[in-house]
């Protein structure tokens, strides 16, 4: 038999076993997609034909979405053009607008800039004009014009008002006072809400009272929608409808039990209301079930039925950004046949005569073959009534015309806008952008499909597959995470798998995550009965049996109940024998090799696992902070417990390097971060090989208790860690002085690192300190989320953060925005703030009264200042402190350069970028800084000029995460080598590095001078020439190599380690500035050219200093021919010890070759400084000695757009 009768037979075998209702299916679709082509106007046409070329381009697409989303940013007509003829430059004029559109944009960059107003006027005019089809003017006129002629036409309307973002309780009410406006309007009959526009600020974790507040703004909506009833053709009055629309995936429980509960009301039981699911969601047809149910037993009762919208889901872009870079699963299916697969389920499930007379249907697609199956379905049923089509306006309308003369019901979801309020419909547009040009999507396919056409087939072919597995997709949720049940396999981590993924924070959406939270509180809630857990003192392993001062700790939350913890505290006689006990190391934890060490930290890892729960609920009763908080700071521990010995064994395994330890390491963790900054201090100091000792904040000794038992319960001895629980003051002194400690972890205050080094300036100190944070907003801004990204930044755990936005610095135009102030303050007073242990509250308590600095904040005005938002304090607790704003901050103010530390925040006015870059830089600080800008170019700009060690773009600047966003400032807000938390190298200041080899390294990439030198030197060797320094000039010449190897594979590029949707998170290095390589006459000639080499190859600035008194071989190449071609621009000067100390201001780092040959003078003048002092043994391997002449900075964007990834998509 020939192939094509092969073909022949197995395409009719196929054929004759399709069922009756799938054969009826295609043909009906196939009638229906003719009859549609035919009723297609001109201008559907023409709209057809541009959007066919706009698939053909797709980086058009791009050019479209950036046009949209930016050209309304800016209320300054010249700005805004000159971000339309940027886009325009940048990307090119899109290839898919027709030519006369083309010509006028040609036309545009030639005179835009000379007539600004008309340009932008013009601009605003046509985009408007172009989305007129999809998004309606709510201006009456014009609305009401079309309204009259829907109803002529004889189609329902279903009204979405689009409007800006609802970040605050006042937006909330007057949403629901415009919706009750609507309900009252003789001429609107259906309308759709949200319960995001109706409450702000919703979390689900406060589920309960959050669903209280919904039900109740639910039911006002209600019952207007019942006392104004309209008449429907048939002759009844019936009450206007409202449509409970569904977005996110975590607005999904919360919506259905809003809905439920509200109906349930006796008031209710004869109104008809509708609810959205979407058929993406595996969830949705278990819960779809669940409300056929109720809404069953509703009829029983003689209650009305209800309306179910049955949609694919339009939030699949950002269900997507939003899965990755939290670490959980999709909540959707995998692919499109499944979501068709679920929709035909659950559309078989409603059309069954006893479910669909309880929950009508409301079938939302523009695909002829899912509408010609519904269709029939019905036909089949004998279903006349509760069945309903739905499509959106201006969408494929003449496929709307076609149901329409089948005398269908029909309705149109049909957003609207205000004029002024377009801004509002940007998130809209790209979502349907997105969605209409999706690979998947039959609108995509739709624009001059032909029946019988290649692209006919495909879709034919992906409904056929759909229906084929229906019964079989599963109906699981893809989110399954359970904190009540979790397992834990030893083998879990970075010891069994050379892979490091960061730990996944607890999803509250998942009921049973919210049970086992209210399990923790039951647990943790201090009562009148509770005793207080006592924590003993131990030193080395064995605990104090005489009696020490007892400390208490009550619940910052509950003032009055009885302390939660009391903990016994060290002497200083106590303190100098633990810190004996480290030095002598009896438990030799010294010995033990990296491997054996990072196993036992896994072990560690595991137990924090198990613990999380109880550390949560430590934390709250301790410090005050909310579930929200401390549960990503688990995931934060755990992560550093895992990363830092595998950073360790990474460069042991790439590099020809060793580690050995350095001796004893304290750790001084803070009280605002009581879990991962003392897990990842003693984690980072253990991989080394250290013995440890933890001295944790006296505000926050039970955690660090908590967390030393996760280190001990996994086998490190306790004389290898030790808990020293002491008090500030003489005590605490003679730990920090004592000789014996070889490192010390700080994070805290600045002032508090500089005594520090003050009491022991030869230390080797590694602090990440304070900071006075910043935000920018430009005009080029996403205003709506400014305001939520400030929201958050300055207020999480009531500004007790040091990486805390505390200054807002706004462009001229933005401060001048009344509508901006209005929805930030409305934003910020709607805030919650209270006790922890209510989980409607996003603010818990200060951990103490405000203390000298937030204290001045709050009672103090400067010239120039008031309070846009003033100070509150509850007057049951005073601790409970309220959001507050000042507003017209002046440059140089207190309230400019100070940090806080608490909630408040300062906002000032910049009349540019380049100005607000300047406000910013001004401060000592520079911990972190974020922008909130559009525009790439300043986005650029400000990631070139600020100077701080976290930076981020549209987003929060609050949260880092272990290597994702490794974690430390500059200036003052880093002391001390300035390797940040979280790093590839943070580990490495706590390890004595060895070169077991000399490095090798592959082929370079550019020509360089020291690489010619390089090579002359080794020509010259070859030529036996310098035979007295030969082995000093080989190993050089190995390290020069070295270091350009890893300056152009590691050094000077920008890493993302993770690569996540939506959202770049670079790691990159920046020269540390003016560079002084101090010359001792002990130092050898490899030790000082491979200081200089390095140093000019990180970019320093670089100068030689040398001793007047030095005249050695060294010196003499350094001032010989050779010398000078090392040196180049170097300067050479002698000087005194003293000369040099004084004119430390000016030098960003001094390098010597050894810490023994840095003179006393030196250390004192650089602790008083804040300044570091490198004196680490100089090595070839160029993966560490270029770290000396470098600083760490992280840059954290949000590049996507409402999960659009713009040109990363093409």
């Amino acid at each position: 038999m020939s192939l094509k009768k092969q073909g022949m037979n197995s395409s009719t075998q196929k054929h004759t076993a399709t069922p009756e209702i799938l054969r009826k299916t295609l043909a009906l679709a196939e009638t229906w997609q003719n009859r549609a082509n035919s009723l297609r106007t001109r201008e559907e046409l023409a709209h057809q034909r541009m959007m066919r070329r706009m698939l053909q381009h797709p980086s058009d697409k791009t050019v479209l979405t950036h046009l949209i989303d930016q050209s309304f940013r800016s209320e300054n007509p010249l700005r805004a053009v000159d971000q339309f003829e940027y886009l325009l430059k940048h990307f090119g004029i899109p290839a898919f607008f027709p030519p006369f559109e083309r010509w006028l944009l040609k036309t545009f960059l030639l005179f835009g800039k000379i007539i600004p107003k008309f340009a932008h006027s013009q601009i605003l005019r046509k985009i408007r004009q172009q989305t007129r089809l999809t998004i309606l003017e709510e201006e009456p006129e014009i609305l009401l014009t079309h309204l009259k002629k829907r109803q002529k036409e004889g189609v329902q309307v279903n009204l979405n008002h689009l409007g800006e973002a609802v970040l605050g309780d006042s937006e909330a009410q007057n949403r629901v006072k415009h919706y009750g406006d609507s309900l009252r309007n003789p001429d609107f009959h259906t309308i759709s809400i949200k319960i995001s526009n109706i409450v702000a600020q919703l979390h689900p974790l406060g589920f309960e009272s959050e669903l209280d507040l919904i039900c109740g703004r639910l039911a006002h909506l209600y019952r207007i929608a019942l006392e104004n009833p309209v008449r429907h053709s048939d002759g009844t009055m019936r009450a206007k409808f409202v449509n409970l629309d569904m977005e996110a995936y975590h607005d999904l429980d919360l919506t259905i039990e809003a809905f439920t509960r509200t109906l349930e009301q006796a008031e209710f039981k004869n109104l008809q209301a509708g609810i959205v699911l979407q058929a993406y969601l595996p969830d949705s047809f278990l819960r779809q079930q669940q409300l056929v149910r109720w809404a069953q037993k509703r009829i029983t009762n003689g209650g009305s039925p209800i309306k179910m919208r049955l949609v694919k889901g339009a939030n699949l872009a950002m269900e997507a950004v939003e899965a990755e870079i939290s670490g959980w699963p999709m909540t959707v299916y995998d692919s499109k046949v499944e979501t068709d697969a679920n929709f035909k389920r659950m559309l078989e499930f409603g059309l069954q005569p006893d479910n669909i007379n309880a929950v009508h249907l409301g079938i939302a697609s523009h695909n002829v073959f899912d509408l010609a199956y519904t269709h029939l379905l019905a036909e089949e049923s004998g279903i006349t009534e509760g069945l309903v089509f739905e499509m959106l306006e201006g969408m494929a309308d003449h496929v709307r015309r076609t149901l329409q003369s089948k005398k269908n019901n029909l309705l149109l979801y049909t957003p609207v806008t205000a004029e002024d309020q377009f801004i509002s419909a940007i998130a809209y547009l790209v979502r349907r952008l997105d969605e209409n040009t999706s690979p998947d999507n039959f609108l995509r396919h739709s624009f001059n499909i032909q029946v019988g056409s290649e692209e006919w087939r495909i879709l034919e072919k992906q409904f056929l597959d759909s229906w084929q597995i229906k019964d079989q997709v599963s109906t699981e949720p893809r989110r399954k995470q359970n904190r009540n049940n979790e397992t834990f396999n030893e083998n879990t981590g970075t010891y069994t798998n050379t892979t490091f993924r960061n730990e996944v924070d607890t999803d509250w959406v998942l009921p049973e995550n919210r049970k086992w939270a209210e399990k923790i509180r039951e647990k943790w809630m201090p009562t009148a009965k509770t005793e207080a857990r006592k924590i003993p003192l131990v030193i080395g392993n064995l605990k104090v049996k005489d009696s020490r001062k007892q400390q208490a700790f009550f619940d910052p939350s509950q003032p009055g109940m009885p302390a939660v913890y009391s903990v016994e505290l060290a002497t200083t006689d106590d303190v100098t024998r633990a810190v004996k006990i480290a030095r002598e190391d009896p438990c030799n934890w010294r010995d033990t090799d990296l491997s054996e060490r990072h196993e036992l930290l896994g072990k560690a890892a595991v137990n924090m696992r198990k613990k999380r729960g109880d550390l949560i609920g430590a934390a709250a009763a301790v410090c005050g902070k909310t579930f929200y908080e401390s549960d990503p700071e688990v995931s934060e521990a755990i992560d550093f417990v895992e990363y830092y010995p595998h950073s360790l064994r990474l460069l042991e395994s790439r590099t020809s390097l060793s580690f050995s330890p350095l001796g004893v390491v304290l750790v001084i963790p803070p009280w605002n971060f009581p879990i991962a900054i003392p897990a990842g201090g003693v984690a980072a100091a253990l991989a080394g090989g250290n013995t440890v000792l933890l001295k944790p904040s006296p505000l926050a000794f039970p955690l660090g208790a908590e967390i030393a038992q996760c280190f001990w319960d996994a086998g490190i001895p306790q004389e290898a860690l030790q808990l020293v629980t002491c008090e500030d003051g003489e005590t605490v002194r003679s730990l920090s002085g004592n000789p014996d400690v070889d490192a010390i972890i700080f994070t805290g205050g600045t002032r508090t690192a500089l005594k520090l080094l003050e009491t022991r300036p030869d230390v080797e100190l590694s602090a990440e300190t304070g900071g006075k944070n910043a935000t920018i907003v430009t005009a080029m801004a996403d205003r709506d989320q400014a305001v939520d990204h400030v929201l958050h930044s300055a207020f999480s755990h009531s500004g007790q953060k040091c990486s805390a936005t505390s200054l807002l610095v706004l462009e001229k135009e933005v401060y001048h925005d009344a509508t901006f102030k209005k929805q930030l303050l409305d934003a910020i007073r709607t805030l919650k703030v209270g006790s922890v242990w209510d989980f409607s509250n996003k603010l818990g308590p200060l951990i103490r009264k405000p203390l000298e600095n937030l204290r001045m904040g709050l009672e103090t005005l400067e010239p120039g200042e008031s309070w846009a938002l003033p100070p509150k304090c509850d007057q049951h607790n005073s601790r409970m402190w309220h959001p507050s704003v000042k507003w017209g901050v002046r440059r140089g103010s207190a309230s400019h350069t100070t940090e806080f530390f608490g909630p408040l925040i300062s906002v000032m006015e910049a009349q540019s970028i380049e100005d607000a870059v300047n406000i910013v830089n001004d401060t000592d600080y520079g911990l972190t800084s974020g922008l909130e800008s559009l525009d790439p170019r300043e986005q650029k700009f400000w990631s070139e000029k600020i100077k701080a060690g976290n930076l981020y773009v549209n987003r929060v600047t609050t949260g880092a995460i272990v290597l994702r966003q490794s974690f430390g400032g500059m200036k003052l807000s880093a002391i001390g080598a300035g390797i940040k938390a979280g790093s590839p190298n943070y580990a490495l200041q706590f390890c004595r590095i060895h070169e077991v080899d000399l490095p090798t390294q592959g082929p370079l990439k550019e020509e360089s001078p020291l690489h010619k030198l390089a090579r002359k030197w080794e020509n010259q060797l070859n030529r036996n020439e310098h035979q007295e320094i030969r082995s000093e000039l080989q190993k050089t010449i190995k390290g020069i190599y070295s270091c350009l190897y890893q300056y152009e594979h590691e050094f000077s590029t920008e890493q993302d380690f993770f690569r996540l949707r939506g959202q770049d998170n670079i790691f990159r290095y920046l020269p540390i500035g003016k560079v002084c390589v101090r010359m001792h006459a002990d130092d050898g000639l490899f030790e000082t050219l491979i200081r200089i080499a390095a140093a000019r190859i990180a970019g320093c600035e670089v100068e030689v200093s040398l001793p007047a008194d030095l005249e050695n071989s060294v010196a003499k190449f350094l001032y010989g021919p050779e010398g000078k071609d090392l040196c180049d621009s170097a300067k050479l000067l002698t000087e005194s010890d003293h000369e040099l100390s004084v004119r430390l201001a000016e030098i960003e780092r001094v390098r010597y070759a050894h810490h023994d040959r840095v003179p006393e003078e030196m250390h004192k003048a650089a602790a008083k400084l804040g300044k570091h002092i490198s004196r680490n043994v100089p090595l070839a391997e160029g993966r560490i000695e270029m770290l000396r002449y470098l600083r760490e900075q992280s840059l954290s964007a949000d590049y996507h757009r409402y999960g659009n990834l713009g040109e990363r998509e093409v």
